[in-house]
């Protein structure tokens, strides 16, 4: 059996403060297992993530749970990328799209259910996606899209992938297309669109399934791109971003490559945080993370 101590990873302020509490919850049902584990929850990011890091060089821990949504899983990941480690992760939803848990079908199990999966099953490696040499679990957006998403992160009343429709129908009113220049594996493109995706794995926004066909373990990345459309004809379209169906609309494309860059005049964001402005390089590490998934 496998000694090394568990790291669990809170971000105490995450659903309305269930995270801290839910991570001491986990902490508990390890110990009766058997095993032990560290709490690592600091008062920002910041101090969290350097105790993270003393952590990853003295314990060799033998996986790290983090309880909280896609910016700390982005964050984490970032961490043990640049560790050169192989730490493998699980993902407890406790954030507002907690796109990554739905990936990895850890979304919703209870925490028994949790603590079971990773002393039972045996991690899965799956792609890490770059966006200019910084890792990306899940989409990196532009555009449009990059801006709902950070209109959503400022909304403080509205709650969960709520405040994404929301932030959605107030960003139309500046709904515009951009100049787009792609370059994806050596193929150059421009167009106009309203949003270029960038995506490892199907979904952001709290479930909406922009690439439905992305999967994290293909060694690909799918270049998701809508073509402008008027406003009246993306609010018919978006409801069936939930469902992937949207991929059938005519302005909608699908390219797919190992590695490219794009250029644009707008912001990015990926795990819905923000990465700053095109232009981005981008590229695939297959194998490159290992996480444990329920499915």
């Amino acid at each position: 059996m496998n000694d090394n101590p568990w790291i669990i990873v809170s971000n105490r302020f995450s659903g309305r403060g269930r995270a801290g509490a839910r991570s001491s919850n986990l902490n508990e049902k390890i110990k009766a297992r058997g095993h032990f584990a560290t709490e690592v929850s600091g008062n920002t990011l910041e101090s969290c993530l350097v105790e993270l890091r003393a952590n990853l060089v003295s314990n060799s821990p033998r996986g790290i749970l983090i309880v909280g949504g896609d910016g700390l899983v982005n964050a984490v990941v970032s961490e043990v990328h640049k560790a050169a480690g192989n730490t493998p992760i699980l993902v407890v939803a406790e954030g507002t799209g907690n796109d990554f848990s739905r990936t990895c079908g850890t979304f919703g199990l209870s925490d028994d259910g949790l603590v079971d999966l990773i002393c039972r099953k045996d991690p899965h490696r799956l792609d890490l996606l770059l966006i200019n040499e910084r890792p990306c679990v899940e989409i990196a957006a532009t555009g449009f899209d990059a801006n709902v998403n950070r209109r959503a992160n400022a909304m403080r009343r509205v709650r969960g992938k709520l405040k994404y429709v929301v932030a959605m129908f107030q960003e139309l009113i500046r709904l515009k297309a951009i100049s787009y220049r792609l370059i994806l594996d050596g193929n150059e493109m421009t167009f106009n669109a309203l949003f270029v995706a960038v995506a490892n794995s199907a979904s952001y926004g709290g479930g909406m399934r922009i690439s439905p066909n992305s999967a994290p373990d293909d060694g690909l990345i799918e270049v998701a791109v809508l073509e402008p459309v008027s406003r009246f004809e993306l609010l018919r379209v978006f409801p069936r971003v939930f469902s992937g169906t949207h991929i059938d609309h005519a302005r909608f494309k699908v390219y797919r490559g190992v590695e490219g860059r794009l250029e644009a005049e707008t912001s990015v964001y990926a795990d819905g945080e923000d990465f700053g402005t095109l232009p981005i390089d981008f590229r695939v590490l297959p194998n490159a993370i290992r996480v444990w998934k329920s499915s």
